[in-house]
């Protein structure tokens, strides 16, 4: 969390630059740990992460966003999210893999926040190989945003 706070200062900058918005939050799952969501527009975005599930894990998905899938709701939006990209998990044996996740997203319409849930295969790319999950729950917080 502390190393979450102090990401928060230079991801704020980044909403400036390149990004529509930034967004720093927690996932509570496996991992379990930290995450930032960079915007590029209202459809695609870029979610990073380091976290924890039994050893550091650090993690960076491109995300396609489809708002349009779920029936409207009265307060914020709903969307559902197809996302892939790099995990590296930092054990004894540094595994290298690719996730691909299927999540739902909630960003409130009052309130620059978004609650996200998320779940999906890791593809270990690793002699020995395998398929693992990663999944879990979350909140962020959208940094100089104005509520949606």
């Amino acid at each position: 969390m502390i190393a979450l706070s102090l990401a928060a200062a230079p991801l704020a900058a980044a909403a400036q630059g390149p990004f529509k918005e930034v967004g720093v939050g927690v996932i509570a799952g496996d991992p379990i740990g930290g995450t930032a969501k960079l915007w590029f527009d209202d459809v695609y975005a870029m979610d990073v992460g380091v976290g924890f599930s039994g050893s550091t894990v650090l993690w960076g998905d491109f995300l396609y966003h489809a708002w349009n899938l779920l029936p409207p709701i009265d307060e914020g939006k709903l969307g559902v999210y197809l996302g892939a990209g790099p995990r590296l998990e930092t054990a004894s044996d540094t595994q290298f893999g690719i996730r691909t996740m299927l999540g739902l997203t909630w960003r409130l319409s009052r309130q620059p926040i978004e609650v996200f849930a998320e779940a999906g295969p890791v593809f270990r790319m690793t002699p020995s190989g395998g398929v693992n999950a990663d999944g879990g729950v979350g909140i962020r917080l959208y940094l100089g945003s104005a509520p949606r």
